[in-house]
């Protein structure tokens, strides 16, 4: 199985706040993004890595990749105005003697080899695959003026994380069937899904959380030095 990871970084982080983009933030010893870097770098499925930076930071990327990538090519390729745009990107910058994808948020640092492998294997029994982890809390839809509209059903419901894996090929046709239905999606598997591309859920990883805030900065901080992560 011959993997290519897409690491995306190349959004600038709005809600985030701070003077420079969350995954160039310093995340115990180094940025966010190199936490990521360094995972797929471990991870015996992935043979090559595509990092999508912010355009204007591809030379902070390239360096921060010849610095925790060990053995692995790494293309640094600039992002676009979207996540879609950006991974868009990535994808094309695959090479193509890859059959597999795997598309991973820059901003999620404690990712592991252990599920990096367990999504890829996933996908490659049934097509494409995603981590996920299940919904504990009531869920409630809700109107704009803050009213409950409805309590949705929890036991089928997960929170999709990344990396999300697929054949190359796949996700570039649910590129080209976005581009032509106009379809926008926040991930991977939402483009697959509208294909009708089967996508299998691997039990994810509470740790494996997005960092969004300047709260989720100090629960990583916090894992970090409790932790076997290194």
């Amino acid at each position: 199985m011959k993997v290519s990871a897409i690491i995306a970084a190349g959004g600038s982080g709005t809600r985030f706040g701070g003077n420079i983009p969350k995954q160039f933030t310093q995340l115990s010893d180094r940025p966010v993004i190199a936490w990521s870097l360094g995972a797929f770098s471990r991870s015996p499925m992935v043979n090559e890595i595509i990092a999508v930076s912010p355009a204007g930071d591809e030379d902070r990327v390239a360096e921060l990749a010849q610095r925790w990538v060990a053995d692995k090519p790494v293309r640094v390729v600039q992002g676009g105005a979207t996540r879609q745009e950006s991974v868009r990107a990535g994808l094309d910058a695959v090479s193509s003697a890859n059959e597999w994808v795997a598309v991973h948020d820059a901003a999620r640092p404690m990712v592991s080899p252990d599920l990096i492998e367990a999504v890829c294997l996933m996908a490659q029994e049934v097509g494409a695959a995603i981590p996920g982890i299940r919904v504990r809390d009531t869920v409630k839809e809700v109107y704009d003026d803050g009213l409950v509209l409805r309590t949705l059903e929890r036991t089928r419901l997960f929170l999709a994380q990344t990396p999300q894996v697929c054949k190359r090929l796949d996700l570039l046709s649910a590129y080209e069937l976005a581009d032509e239905k106009d379809i926008r999606a926040t991930d991977e598997a939402g483009l697959l899904e509208a294909m009708g591309v089967p996508v299998g859920v691997v039990q994810g990883n509470s740790r494996n959380f997005k960092i969004t805030t300047q709260d989720d900065l100090a629960l990583a901080e916090a894992m970090v030095r409790l932790s076997e992560f290194s």
